[in-house]
């Protein structure tokens, strides 16, 4: 029996916001990081990780079309599909997984605990493809609450 259920995220390679269009991104259920050089930071750090269930564009335009990175430079995003294999995990634990474990500048949520499902289980998450900053592989470990 595994100690840890296992999510394998394949990253798609990095484009530029001004790459976006309509049609591009058309998947369902994905989680994305996006990138952009801060005064604080440095350059091209990562900004924020997050999830959409919806079409990528739908969620960049709803959700960060008058944020902070309309003024930013050097704005890219890539985009993550995940692999389940039979491992019944919310997409939003996975994020909380990924934001507690890299703590991107612009999330606000998840930057010092997961959601309570990613507490009740043992979840490894593997990130495959062009992941950028994020580590090959992380956990939640450091959360899970041990009876």
């Amino acid at each position: 029996m595994k100690e840890y259920n296992e999510i394998v995220i394949n990253w798609k390679s990095f484009k530029s916001i001004d790459s976006l269009n309509e049609n591009w991104a058309e998947k369902r259920e994905i989680v994305y990081q996006i990138y952009c050089d801060s005064h604080i930071y440095g350059r091209d750090v990562l900004a924020y990780i997050g999830y959409t269930d919806n079409v990528f564009m739908k969620r960049y335009k709803k959700g960060f079309g008058n944020s902070f990175l309309k003024y930013a430079n050097n704005v890219s995003f890539s985009i993550g599909e995940i692999k389940r294999s039979n491992v019944k995990v919310k997409i939003q634990t996975i994020e909380s997984i990924l934001i507690a474990n890299h703590k991107p500048f612009f999330n606000k949520e998840y930057l010092h605990e997961v959601t309570p499902e990613a507490m009740e289980q043992k979840i490894i998450i593997i990130n495959n493809g062009n992941h950028g900053s994020l580590k090959n592989s992380c956990t939640n470990y450091w959360w899970v609450n041990n009876k």
